[in-house]
């Protein structure tokens, strides 16, 4: 099995552990919280790594003070990046399975996204995310997302909308600078953004980094986030890889309708 295969493969397993976790905070947790827990445990995780990734710091740093406005992408991902936890967590207390297929939805508008900005697919890559695709949009008119308030649905949009945008910069900022760079500065920006928006509300900082709940979570994205970022664009194309985790969604389909009765498992 080659290298790359292998990294897919633990992202899918890891996709699974912290949709789950994640489901998990959204039913004890402010939906606040979800930005700032993942944030912080993201920059644990790269200070964990910087003895093996720091040379790609240094070489960032350079790209972006040589080209701004891949430093201000890369500040502006934060932002979205905060946005669009903050709504997926609102979302997964309503349906985990809805927030779990805005990445499905959202993977045949990426691979023509990135497509336009450098990234190459094979045949099958490009039928496997327009696959997936259609049957997330099968899931969005006749399946559970239909049953959902007008509320969730607008958030359902919301996070597919957002989606595509953040592929978008993740591919422009990689294949430019490195995915270690942008995930310093992106999660950076997002934790400010926590503190900035939050000062007020000691107790959604004090949960979102001491709750158990939000511990584990934070964790497990870590973790899988930083699988994805190492392989993105270098060893496998985007696309392939939001594909892959889209293709967990199954799994958590099952997994929700199992254990919190979402009615799921006939779709």
């Amino acid at each position: 099995m080659k290298f790359a295969h292998i990294l897919l493969l633990a992202l899918f397993a890891l996709t699974i552990l912290y949709a789950l976790a994640l489901k998990l905070c959204s039913m004890k947790l402010d939906h606040r919280t979800a930005p700032i827990f993942i944030s912080v445990w993201s920059l644990v995780g790269l200070a964990a790594t910087w003895p093996f990734f720091h040379p790609l710091w240094h070489q960032g740093l350079k790209e972006f003070t040589a080209t701004p406005s891949l430093l201000a992408l890369s500040l502006a991902k934060g932002a979205l990046l905060y946005l669009s936890f903050a709504t997926g967590q609102e979302l997964m207390h309503e349906s985990l399975s809805s927030t779990n297929y805005v990445r499905p939805m959202a993977v045949g508008m990426i691979a023509i996204v990135n497509s336009a900005l450098g990234e190459r697919l094979h045949v099958l890559q490009w039928l496997s995310a327009f696959g997936i695709c259609g049957l997330a949009a099968g899931f969005f008119f006749k399946g559970h997302l239909s049953e959902l308030s007008a509320r969730g649905k607008r958030a359902y949009v919301v996070l597919v909308s957002l989606s595509v945008a953040l592929a978008g910069i993740d591919q422009t900022v990689i294949s430019h600078v490195n995915w270690y760079s942008l995930l310093i500065v992106s999660n950076t920006s997002m934790l400010m953004l926590c503190f900035i928006l939050n000062r007020k509300r000691g107790w959604i900082l004090r949960d979102a980094l001491f709750h158990r709940s939000a511990i584990f979570a934070g964790a497990f994205f870590t973790a899988a986030e930083l699988v994805k970022f190492y392989q993105q664009v270098v060893i496998n194309p985007i696309t392939v890889v939001l594909t892959v985790q889209s293709a967990a969604a199954a799994v958590v389909l099952v997994l929700s309708a199992t254990l919190w009765k979402e009615r799921t498992v006939k779709e």
